[in-house]
């Protein structure tokens, strides 16, 4: 791991010994640019040197032996610096650090052509479930957090080995005090007034024993992550509902758009025949009248279907993020699934023992027990052990780099704290309670879920035969009531009214089936089997 310290900043010699363009102004010896170098745990070869940047002359190698108590204190600020060969260069540039990873630019449409539908797509309901796990933008969060939850796992893992610290201190001290009694000294006796020590320290601390408290604090990141990924469960299940209820919804708009369209061609059907009966003198104004409106209100229902069709389409490129300018269709035919072949009281057994809710609760409850233990941990005894090797020079004067080294163990114990860690231990001691309670709650939510669906789709079965029955009988009757119509014994209002009965026998097969394919599809988000 790379290391840094912050080169400190003294006043220097503006060319030590070399001429200066123009003389320097007296400045305070206060603030100066501090720039941060890379410090290595251990150098490599080749650092010998400082190299000194005084902002008059070019940079002059300072080894540390010269004595730079006789430098000017006039000159500006200068920066200290590391001075590395290349081959040493190359190698701190090797160094691994941590990675960001890039922004990504936030854009948003800024003309009308990147919005507006250019062409369709026919989609089947398998590649829409499929294209959805790869573009929700739901999903995504859930698997960002998943990842996020891995990286607070590793951080807590790291509690368990030691640390590593290296620190390097310059300092560049012009003693007042000295000076002051240098004033008050007899001439010809004074004392050095500057010095500059250059300390350096490399610390090791290790913790080998937390009563418990390293470890339950990891458990309680695995649990977290454990959390995320149910959550990432339960969120992909409830997103490939929404795309097959869009799917669905966007089934029942064109067949209804169909069938409206076939209620006008009807209508106006019907309106010609009143119009070719009232001509030939064998119908009348008032039949002529009702075709009409009967032709005006399928015309607004049909404007219905149109406008239902483009949201539904609109809804489901929303769920999958999908491009603007390309407008989805069904390509599915409609049509009934595969019957739900379980019984209901096996399939709330496989919904209690699937669903990612019920998994969550038993895992909030784990981070409640966990988080009490490293809450009592902090008042039992904590050990450490740690270790420091310690550099110490002075640029002020000659003789050298002296070292040094510490070893030790410390022991921690915190005796009374108030009644903190009680205090805490009772919350969590709540929150386990809450997360029981809830695992009730979500365990009869799940069962009646799963008994609604399953009682839905019995009901929608049924409904299919009897409306495929009723719509063969509503077409029939309709062909004998324009039959009688032409014959002059039947009217124009029952061949309205047979029209009616056709379009709601067509509607009623519809919801029908699409409503038994959104049951089996409820049944199997239920059982977390979608």
């Amino acid at each position: 791991m790379p290391y840094s310290c912050l080169a400190a900043i003294w006043p220097m010699a503006a060319s030590c010994g070399q001429p200066t363009p123009n003389p320097p102004q007296p400045l305070p010896l206060l603030a100066a640019s501090i720039r941060e170098i890379p410090v290595l745990p251990t150098l490599p070869v080749g650092i010998t040197s400082l190299e000194v940047d005084t902002g008059f002359a070019p940079g002059v190698i300072i080894s540390d032996q010269l004595d730079l108590r006789d430098a000017p204190l006039s000159v500006p600020p200068a920066s200290v610096r590391l001075s590395l060969p290349a081959h040493a260069q190359e190698w701190v540039a090797s160094l691994p650090l941590p990675q960001v990873r890039p922004e990504r630019p936030l854009v948003v449409p800024k003309l009308p052509a990147q919005v507006r539908p250019e062409r369709s797509q026919g989609v089947s309901l398998t590649e829409v479930l499929e294209l959805a796990g790869r573009t929700n933008r739901t999903i995504q969060d859930a698997r960002i957090a998943v990842a996020r939850l891995q990286a607070e796992v590793r951080e807590s893992e790291s509690a368990r080995s030691p640390s590593i610290t290296a620190r390097l201190d310059y300092t560049f001290n012009d003693s007042a005090s000295a000076r002051l009694s240098n004033i008050a000294s007899p001439p010809g006796i004074s004392r050095d007034t500057i010095s500059q020590p250059l300390n350096g320290s490399l610390q090791l601390d290790y913790n080998i024993f937390s009563a418990g408290g390293v470890d339950a604090n990891i458990r309680v990141q695995e649990s977290r992550l454990r959390i995320a990924e149910t959550e990432l469960n339960r969120v992909t299940q409830q997103v490939r509902l929404e795309v097959v209820t869009a799917y669905y919804t966007l089934q029942n708009a064109d067949e209804t758009l169909r069938i409206r369209q076939k209620q006008v061609e009807n209508a106006e059907q019907s309106l010609r025949d009143t119009q070719a009966l009232e001509r030939a003198g064998v119908g009348t104004k008032f039949d002529v009248l009702q075709s009409e409106v009967q032709l005006a209100n399928a015309r607004q229902e049909l404007l219905n279907a149109q406008s239902a069709q483009l949201i539904a389409r609109r809804d489901l490129a929303r769920i999958l993020d999908f491009a603007p300018t390309v407008e989805l269709t069904a390509a599915d035919k409609i049509e009934p699934v595969v019957p739900w072949r379980l019984g209901v009281e096996d399939s709330i057994i496989l919904a209690v023992r699937n669903r990612a809710e019920l998994d969550r609760r038993r895992l909030e409850r784990q981070v409640a027990q966990d988080r009490a233990i490293a809450a009592i941990s902090t008042i039992q005894p904590q050990v450490n052990l740690f270790a420091t090797l310690d550099l110490l020079d002075d640029f002020s004067t000659i003789g050298g780099i002296a070292s040094g080294y510490r070893l030790g163990a410390r022991l921690e114990w915190r005796l009374f704290d108030g009644g903190r860690v009680q205090a805490q231990v009772d919350q969590f001691t709540s929150d386990a309670q809450l997360a029981e309670n809830q695992f009730e709650s979500a365990a009869r939510q799940i069962r009646f879920e799963v008994e609604q669906s399953f009682l839905t789709a019995q009901s929608r079965r049924q409904q299919i035969d009897t409306a495929r029955i009723a719509q063969q009988q509503a077409i029939e009757a309709l062909r004998l009531a324009r039959l009688r119509l032409s014959a002059g014994v039947g009217t124009q209002t029952e061949v309205i009214q047979a029209e009616r009965d056709v379009t709601q026998a067509e509607v009623n097969l519809l919801q029908a089936v699409i409503g038994f394919n959104q049951a089996i599809a409820n049944l199997e988000r239920a059982t977390s089997g979608l």
